[in-house]
This record gives structure tokens, sequence and C-alpha cells, in this order.
């Protein structure tokens, strides 16, 4: 602004390669801080509560944030979910908001005449409408512009592509990765020093975890997330690997 006064969050456009060039040097504990000295309330957390965003919880609440962590109920989550979910909230106070989709399973089942996630041409439109639908709709009407994530580069696949920070055309704004270049053994050893609750069932052959009707364990040997969506490949056959809420994991990249 020429008056020398900051410009709002709302309003605020990053020189992204100038600000991974500062990100690159920070711990996941300081660019999370960047981004809410940066963007204020507008920067919000989306959280699967899986144990990769697990620890940007954590990191939230060694910080006292009182930023929002968004959490989508898709109706077809495992209990130890929303257990999960509810564990967090009770024990770090955090602002925790759920989302919702438009329709019920129900509803949208009986719209549809058809369980959209049995089939190969219904489970993206499924996962819009569950999924990406309820978190870009709020996250655009709320002005917030950018969302933290607990993507890791090491996860490989199109997330072996991750910069900490990327633009996210959906909500005008971006996405934050904190743990960008950490990898699974210091996830575990950085749950287990600050004893953060972890999602069960990764405990149970699960580590990747989604909707209960699309998720299945992972054998010895398998991709770690060969488990999602297994119903919709044949044998050796290539598949959905993501689900589309996280713009870095479909056309973003």
């Amino acid at each position: 602004m020429s008056n020398g006064t900051p410009a709002p969050a709302a309003a605020l456009e990053v020189d992204v390669a100038a600000a991974n060039q500062k990100l690159n040097g920070l711990s996941a504990l300081e660019r999370v801080r960047w981004a809410v000295e940066t963007f204020g309330e507008n920067a919000v957390l989306l959280s699967s509560m899986q144990k990769t965003s697990s620890v940007v919880v954590h990191l939230f609440h060694e910080l006292g944030l009182k930023n929002e962590i968004l959490f989508v109920d898709t109706g077809f989550h495992f209990h130890e979910t929303l257990w999960l979910r509810d564990e967090f909230m009770r024990r770090y106070g955090l602002q925790l908001v759920t989302l919702y989709p438009a329709l019920t399973p129900a509803q949208q089942e009986e719209k549809y005449q058809a369980k959209l996630y049995n089939f190969v041409d219904g489970q993206p439109q499924c996962c819009a409408m569950r999924k990406e639908e309820p978190f870009i709709n709020y996250v655009k009407e709320r002005g917030r512009r950018v969302v933290l994530t607990g993507l890791m580069k090491s996860e490989g696949g199109k997330r072996g592509k991750l910069e900490p920070l990327m633009k996210d055309p959906r909500i005008k704004g971006y996405t934050l990765q904190p743990i960008v270049d950490w990898d699974e053994a210091r996830v575990d050893a950085y749950l287990k020093e600050h004893q953060v609750p972890v999602h069960p069932l990764h405990a149970q052959s699960f580590p990747s975890i989604g909707c209960q009707v699309c998720t299945t364990p992972v054998k010895p040997g398998e991709d770690p997330r060969a488990g999602r969506w297994r119903h919709l490949r044949g044998e050796g056959e290539a598949g959905p690997k993501y689900c589309g809420i996280n713009f870095t994991d479909g056309s973003g990249i």
C-alpha cells in the first residue's frame, strides 16, 4: 500500500520464489509461525487426522495458536478418525472446525441412484462433493489465504515435487507444507517425543487413511497408498491414489 501500511492479509500477494528461499532455511515450527505472522487468522491447517498432519496439529498447540484447524467429515470416516479429532480438541483445546458436505451419504445415493465410490467414473465425483467442495467453499467464503498441510516430499509421486509454499488458484491463495523436508522416521520420532495422539489404524497396516469404504490395509512391500481405492483397480492395474482435496496432488504439480 502506498502509505507504507502493510496490506491486509486478505489482499496480500506473496513472492513465492522469495518466500521459499526463506522457508527452506526454517524449521517446521518457524514455518508455521511465518504463515501466521504473514496471514494472521487467514492461515489455517487442513488436517486429515493422519500422523503427518498430527505433527502440524501439535505445532499449532506448541505455538498456542487459535487459528482454525479444518477437518472434513465425509460421512464415511473410520470411527477411529473421529475419535482422534475429538481427542485433539479435548487434549489441546484447539480451534478445530468440522466441515460437512451438502448431502448426507444417504441423500447422495438417492440422488445418483448409486454408491459413487464403487465406480471408477463415480469416485472423482464422490471425492469432489464430499471432500473438496466443503473445504474450498469454506476457505473462500471466510477469506482464508494459506492452508497448511502435512504433505512431505519423501512421500514420492507427485508429492516429490513439493516446495514449502505453493500457489492454490482454487482459493486464490497458497498452501504451506511445514514438514515438507521430513520423512516418516522423523514424523514417528516427533510424535513419540511429544506424546502426540496417533491414529490407531496406523498400527494396523494402514499407512494412508481415508474413507472407510475406500481404504484397506497395506501388505508388506506394497506402496503405502496401495490401500486407497483398491477396489477400483484390478491386480497390478493403475488406479486413483489421491482424492484431489490437495491441489498439489492434482494438476498443481
